[in-house]
């Protein structure tokens, strides 16, 4: 009886299994790294957009007393009238000069900023911080700071053993400053005048593949003023006339 005989096939080349376990071992890592990080991303950035704009404040505190210390004419910033009796009747500010402090602030500030994109955050004076983990001999791919992952996930057996994510930011649009003003009662009829210079400003965080807009918004004391007002007269002409007298009761009217 003529029939056909199944042929057997024998086991693969062993090239093919090693080629078919290469495929199936690379589709399951890049799976599983998506899943890693589509979870570690949003804990990622957030915590990249926190320490950018903590860095972000100081290197633009650190702009604005270095642009102090060259010397702001804040003497002429507010102008004071006062009357006949040299009681003050109003208290202004100065447009030319509370202008030329903002252009000058301005400035200086983008400066400041320019120069962290760089990564050259060691020129600023902020580099070393213990609050920040700049990144050292980086400066020149423009990397601002690093991540560990392992202090991201706070994962206690990676700890800053973890990868490295590099972490830098970008400006966006002008930096915009005013100067500001806050006025508290000081003593008797005195007024405390602190002036400020407030700066905000829109960043790009960028981390590996993905970036994310925040604002930074901040007051930098400049200078303080104290506003003497015209102390009033209180019981008997403020101290100068005679003291009024006290009646002394005798002994027999205690008892009484």
């Amino acid at each position: 009886m003529g029939g056909f005989q199944r042929r057997r096939r024998g086991p693969l080349p062993f090239r093919h299994v090693m080629l078919l376990s290469l495929f199936i071992f690379s589709l399951l890592t890049i799976q599983g790294l998506w899943l890693v990080n589509r979870s570690i991303e949003p804990t990622l950035i957030t915590y990249a957009e926190t320490q950018t704009k903590r860095l972000a404040t100081a290197i633009i505190t650190q702009a604005v007393n270095d642009k102090v210390g060259e010397g702001f004419n804040t003497d002429k910033l507010i102008t004071i009238q006062t009357d006949n009796d040299g009681s003050v009747s109003t208290m202004d500010f100065n447009t030319e000069v509370v202008n030329a402090i903002a252009t000058s602030t301005t400035s200086h500030v983008e400066t400041y900023l320019h120069m962290a994109e760089k990564g050259k955050a060691k020129e600023l004076g902020v580099y070393g911080d213990p609050k920040f983990n700049l990144t050292k001999n980086l400066d020149t791919e423009g990397i601002l700071f690093a991540v560990p992952l392992g202090q991201v996930t706070k994962n206690a057996l990676l700890g800053n053993l973890g990868p490295n994510i590099p972490v830098t930011f970008t400006t966006i649009g002008d930096v915009k400053t005013k100067v500001n003003h806050q006025i508290e009662q000081y003593g008797i009829n005195n007024a405390l005048v602190r002036i400020f210079v407030e700066v905000e400003v829109t960043l790009q965080v960028i981390i590996p593949f993905e970036t994310k807009q925040t604002t930074v918004k901040t007051n930098i004391p400049i200078a303080t003023t104290l506003v003497q007002g015209k102390v009033p007269s209180y019981y008997n002409g403020g101290g100068n006339g005679a003291a009024p007298a006290i009646p002394i009761l005798k002994e027999d009217e205690k008892k009484k």
